[in-house]
């Protein structure tokens, strides 16, 4: 988010169904929840756009029953990919496009918003822990088996277009301006390089930059260091060295915060399906690395070097592959960005550090001494870093790019934030996102104000998988 409800039924960015060998079966359907009826019978909503047409079924192509002026008052009774079931006043019911009405916020009670997805299970049943607070994050400390199972779960190339050619999805070629010009000259190091020899590729950047970085907050020189160990030019690839190394350290603490959901069918299809949209992105030779873990919150992380976390509750809102691609998509592109790992290296530059962790510094310990007082003393809290909103506009944007680049339907966004914004304040379900990213019904606006421009073309894809 850098830059994210139900099967969404995003991140927000993300599902339930599985991928066999590359993709395994899609697992069985939890039991749907029994919610209790919005005032109306469904859930309420409002038109969003000027003489939207109902059709008589989900398609562009099927009869108009009416037309609908902006603001009008609908009730949706249930989502068929990228459509919304509606009734209208008097009677009419028909389809509208997922991006043509806003789904109301829902008031709170069992129903939260979700009565018309057919989600996977009862409203605070969604997991066993609850919340990624701040002070959480902080105090966990790293599981290293819990990373171990996460990265042992990573897929390939091959798995991953293996799995593109049996959904049929096609690579796409789709330009983004905004693209962020990461280097292509080096390649990350390999999934199976530990943390330990990670580090060491890096011991040169250490000696040039880490004694700069950390004497600054012991003898008092704050942002005059930081200022300076900036402006050391780095290579491509120390900068690859640096973030391979944050990204298990990150990703590690989350986990000893919240255990990785035992689902091995979820863990798969999110690898499958992250590494396939990773694979449309410039940073397609990172260590790629997805997990869902058991929280109740909805929420989905990046951290450095390839590392996505998504909270069981946000994934099992997700209705298709394309919408946890949406998710996934908006996370990957944090990463391509360098957004999490920007704001390591100044807090980390600017944090006060021990004689110790200097005199490793300066025989040249690499990323693990340089970085070590840091990660010591925030853990995973980088998780909850709050950056500009513009920042997570642009991932929601991105996302839509690498969704069709991969062969999605780029409005499955669209999907993932409408159930988004259908979360009620109180479920609590929202809290830890909304303290990190801009409301829901902003991205929305966001993305209509920017339009579809570059990807309009391929909203018309089937959707549901």
């Amino acid at each position: 988010m850098r830059n994210t409800i139900r099967t969404l039924s995003l991140a927000l960015l993300t599902v339930a169904i599985g991928i066999g060998t590359a993709h395994a079966k899609k697992p069985a359907a939890h039991p749907q929840a029994a919610a209790a009826p919005a005032p109306s019978g469904n859930t309420q909503a409002t038109v969003y756009k000027d003489n939207v047409a109902v059709h008589q079924a989900a398609s562009a192509t099927a009869p108009t029953l009416t037309s609908l002026n902006k603001g009008s008052p609908v009730d949706v009774q249930k989502q068929e990919g990228l459509w919304f079931n509606v009734k209208a006043q008097p009677s009419t019911v028909g389809y509208v496009k997922i991006n043509e009405i806003r789904l109301a916020k829902a008031a709170g009670g069992s129903n939260d918003g979700f009565s018309m997805f057919g989600g996977h299970s009862k409203p605070g049943e969604t997991a066993g822990v609850r919340g990624l607070g701040e002070t959480t994050l902080q105090s966990a400390s790293m599981d290293e088996a819990a990373l171990a199972a996460m990265q042992a779960q990573r897929v390939d190339d091959e798995a991953a277009n293996a799995y593109a050619s049996r959904m049929h999805l096609q690579r796409t070629d789709v330009a983004y301006r905004d693209e962020p010009g990461v280097g292509k000259g080096h390649r990350a190091p390999s999934a199976q390089s530990s943390g330990q020899a990670q580090a060491q590729q890096a011991e040169s950047h250490a000696a040039k930059v880490g004694v700069l970085s950390m004497v600054g907050g012991r003898f008092g020189l704050g942002s005059s260091a930081s200022s300076a160990a900036d402006a050391m030019p780095k290579s491509e690839q120390e900068k690859i060295d640096e973030e391979t190394y944050m990204g298990p350290q990150v990703a590690g603490r989350v986990l000893g915060a919240l255990p990785l959901w035992n689902n091995p069918d979820a863990q798969r299809r999110v690898n499958t399906i992250g590494r396939w949209v990773a694979m449309q992105t410039p940073r397609d030779d990172l260590p790629w690395t997805f997990g869902v873990v058991d929280s109740s919150e909805m929420n989905a992380f990046a951290a450095p070097g390839g590392y996505v976390l998504v909270t069981r509750a946000l994934y099992e809102v997700l209705q298709s592959d394309d919408e946890v691609a949406a998710v996934l998509g908006h996370e990957i592109s944090h990463i391509v960005a360098r957004d999490h790992y920007n704001v390591i290296r100044k807090q980390a530059a600017t944090s006060a550090v021990t004689g110790v962790l200097i005199d490793k510094a300066t025989s040249h310990a690499g990323i693990a001494g340089s970085f070590a007082n840091y990660f010591a003393k925030q853990g995973a809290s980088v998780m909850l870093t709050v950056f500009d909103k513009d920042v997570e506009y642009r991932s929601d944007a991105a996302s839509l790019i690498y969704t069709a680049r991969a062969g999605y339907n780029p409005l499955a966004m669209y999907a993932v934030l409408q159930k988004l914004a259908a979360v009620s304040d109180s479920s609590g379900r929202v809290s830890d996102l909304y303290k990190t990213h801009p409301s829901a019904t902003s991205r929305l606006d966001r993305l209509d104000q920017k339009g579809l421009a570059n990807v309009e073309q391929y909203t018309d894809r089937p959707y549901v998988r």
